[in-house]
């Protein structure tokens, strides 16, 4: 008679479905001042239109607390300008600022600025943003551009930061 090796019992709890990946843009610029030169230029909410390809602001820098709502606009691009609210729910000064805006009921969008100083003075501007919600997957195919799009802010960052400090 053969022997058959023990084989452990199947767990009684189930496995929970690996959920989807939210779809992610990131984009990182170097951008020649310190890092406090550029959070104060990222924290001037209200002067973004003077800057910002596409996102105007209506907020002080002195409203940027976790819970805080900035209002603002979007434009550009195929859309008419659209109403915005974010809300921050981070702040770590002067490295790290995240706001999210939208809705789970379509796509809400979760905002990431990081900060990093280098050796040389320069800073690394690395600003992401995670999509989640029932329409987050419709974004996978813009990916591409998006990540271009978001490039290009974070020059016209660098541009803004560097005219002001040089």
């Amino acid at each position: 008679m053969k022997e058959t090796p023990d084989v452990p019992d199947a767990p009684d709890t189930p496995v929970a479905p690996v959920a989807p990946v939210a779809p992610v843009v990131t984009a990182v610029t170097r951008i020649s001042a310190s890092v406090e030169d550029v959070w104060r230029v990222l924290l001037a909410f209200d002067q973004y239109a003077q800057w910002h390809p596409v996102l105007s602001l209506d907020a002080r820098p002195e409203q940027v607390v976790v819970g805080a709502e900035i209002p603002g606009r979007v434009s550009g691009g195929d859309t008419a300008e659209q109403a915005v609210t974010m809300r921050i729910v981070e702040v770590e000064a002067p490295c790290r600022l995240v706001w999210e805006g939208g809705s789970l009921d379509a796509i809400l969008g979760r905002h990431s600025f990081v900060l990093a100083p280098q050796p040389d003075g320069t800073t690394e501007f690395t600003e992401s943003e995670e999509f989640f919600g029932t329409a987050a997957a419709e974004l996978i195919p813009t990916l591409g551009e998006l990540t271009k799009e978001y490039s290009r802010y974070g020059a016209a960052l660098g541009a803004r930061v560097e005219g002001l400090s040089g």
